[in-house]
């Protein structure tokens, strides 16, 4: 079952290429992840209501006292773990597959959103929806219910989180400088031909 998250804000996105796995686990496999964070406020019942049935679903009627004794792990952390903003939501979704990327602006020719081929235009800090799956574990005395990604919607801009600047933008342009444009320019040189037919060698 898929469900898509409310607006949240990118964070830690490895979307284009799979994060390797940690070296003191090889037998893992290579995964594309992000994390999530949701505002203060933001209503994430039907998210945590499909977590719930999950946990039923693999633990019967005894899952909801093992969320609240702290046995089941659930998705859903508070933002002040990794300093986000107080108050915020977040998750981390992960896939061994790799995710569609697209944004709002529809295709001209079949309305549909267009793909996102560029990764920088993907960054910590801008604002996504996300279409995830819902799915339990039980693994080595781990349980708990997680959040699989599937694919993800750009869904408008923000501050970076990484406070990374492009170029043109942490630089200041020298007003005394003038461009050199003459490597652009394809010249035509003159060549001598002494007979018509030459032309032809020419093309």
């Amino acid at each position: 079952m898929s469900i898509i998250t409310p607006v949240a804000t990118l964070s830690y996105p490895h979307l284009y290429e799979p994060q390797l796995p940690d070296p003191e686990k090889p037998d893992e496999k290579p995964k594309y992840s992000c994390a999530l964070i949701f505002a203060k406020g933001e209503d994430l019942t039907p998210m945590k209501r499909v977590a719930i049935a999950a946990a039923k679903e693999r633990w019967g009627d005894k899952a909801e006292a093992m969320i609240r004794a702290g046995k089941l792990r659930m998705p859903f952390r508070p933002g002040e773990e990794k300093d986000y903003p107080e108050g915020s939501t977040f998750m981390n979704v992960r896939s061994v597959n790799k995710p569609g990327i697209v944004s709002r602006i529809p295709d001209p020719t079949t309305g549909r959103p267009m793909p996102i081929v560029d990764p920088d235009d993907v960054y910590p800090g801008c604002q996504v929806k996300a279409s995830i799956g819902v799915f339990a574990y039980d693994v080595k005395g781990n349980r708990g219910v997680s959040f699989g990604l599937n694919n993800v919607q750009k869904w408008g801009d923000g501050e970076r989180l990484d406070h990374v600047q492009k170029a043109e933008d942490e630089f200041d342009a020298d007003p005394t400088m003038v461009a050199d444009l003459s490597d652009l320019e394809s010249p035509v040189k003159d060549v001598p031909v002494e007979d018509e037919d030459d032309i032809s060698a020419l093309i």
